[in-house]
């Protein structure tokens, strides 16, 4: 069976020896404009979805305040600086997930958020950025080749940490947390036996999957087959997201005129829903620009991760790079019906402050690997 590789570039173009990571505030000026345009773009849509709440609105314009000054910072730093950090940094969000199922907020039907009495924020949320990058940090400590050992120890790592996330219970994201950890691993050179052994593992104890998952868990996944079988509660969700996302047309209703969003009909419409709002108001048009933003920031995001310098730099980009697309697929596919509804907000879009500052973050990390010649 053959073999793969880890992701690898040689670059010919020699750095400059006077570079000074300080030099610029911005780095990258085109993804940087992008970032600013969706933010901007994500506050406008916020206030029509939240019923034009000025108060949700503002919270969320300080969170981007807060995040644009985190990714600022980050970027800056050189990431040999910060590798070994980021690499122990599983066990603080190891301990998070811990203290959030012995000690949940009040307030909450859950046991997801921790309280810090000025904010509260869910562990999971940091755990996708956190994660991959952990194993990154872990599989390029060395120069040699990874070992049978690394990759079980890193899958391991990724499957422990989803199983606190599920048992908080959040089935929806622990999946994505996991997958956001198997990216990494992937494009690291996991050889394809191993791949095969793993989906032979997870066909095998699907049936067991199945049959501890809730209730409501259940009630899901069975009305994304078939609306009907809950046509007042979560068939409820994609019919009328669906009916919104389909009657803006080309050019949509226009901002704030939108029927399904105005009068609350689309649920969360101010989170996991707002791609729907954005479809009915704006039309085909709206949702056009902004899959056009994306792809621009995504071809940047991409090519800073083919041009970084070291192995260790490539992959975080290039991970950090798919697992926003990830979310983008996920989160649009589940407003149009696709697959079934999970809780993950639209990135830089969506209200949420924890989800933002996260995002922002990773494009720090990713902004600290850019080459001055790029």
């Amino acid at each position: 069976m053959s073999k793969r590789t880890p992701l690898d570039y040689s670059i010919n173009k020699p750095l400059s020896t006077d570079y000074n990571p300080f030099r610029y505030v911005v780095k990258d000026i085109p993804l940087f404009i992008s970032l600013i345009l969706i933010l901007s773009f994500g506050l406008l849509m916020l206030y029509s979805s939240s019923g034009q709440s000025l108060a949700m609105v503002s919270r969320q314009f300080i969170y981007i305040l807060g995040g644009l000054a985190i990714m600022t910072f980050v970027s800056h730093l050189k990431p040999e600086s910060y590798k070994n950090i980021l690499m122990h940094s599983y066990w603080l969000g190891f301990l998070m997930l811990i203290y959030v199922l012995i000690n949940p907020a009040e307030g909450y039907s859950t046991s997801r958020w921790i309280d810090l009495g000025f904010f509260s924020f869910q562990p999971s949320e940091i755990l996708r950025l956190i994660l991959p990058l952990s194993l990154v940090a872990y599989l390029c400590r060395k120069e040699s080749k990874i070992k049978f050992s690394d990759w079980f120890l890193t899958t391991f790592a990724a499957l422990l940490v989803s199983y606190l996330i599920f048992e908080q219970p959040d089935l929806g994201t622990s999946l994505i947390v996991f997958t956001s950890g198997m990216i990494p691993i992937f494009l690291a050179g996991l050889p394809l036996r191993i791949i095969a052994s793993y989906l032979l593992i997870i066909a095998l104890i699907s049936p067991y999957v199945w049959s501890n998952l809730l209730e409501y868990q259940k009630q899901r996944i069975l009305t994304y087959f078939d609306s009907n079988v809950d046509p007042l509660g979560d068939g409820w969700n994609i019919a009328q997201s669906q009916t919104a996302i389909g009657s803006g047309g080309f050019f949509g209703k226009g901002y704030l005129q939108g029927t399904q969003s105005q009068l609350n009909f689309i649920p969360e419409s101010h989170s996991d829903f707002i791609f729907s709002v954005i479809g009915e108001e704006l039309g085909l048009l709206g949702i056009a620009f902004l899959f056009v933003v994306y792809s621009f920031i995504l071809w940047r995001v991409f090519k800073i991760g083919l041009m970084a310098q070291s192995t260790f730099e490539r992959l975080a980009c290039c991970s950090l790079g798919f697992i926003f697309l990830l979310f983008i697929l996920i989160n649009v596919s589940m407003v149009v019906g696709i697959i079934p509804v999970v809780g993950v907000p639209l990135p830089l879009i969506s209200q949420g402050g924890t989800s933002i500052v996260v995002h922002l973050l990773a494009f720090g990390v990713i902004l600290s690997s850019k080459r001055p010649q790029l």
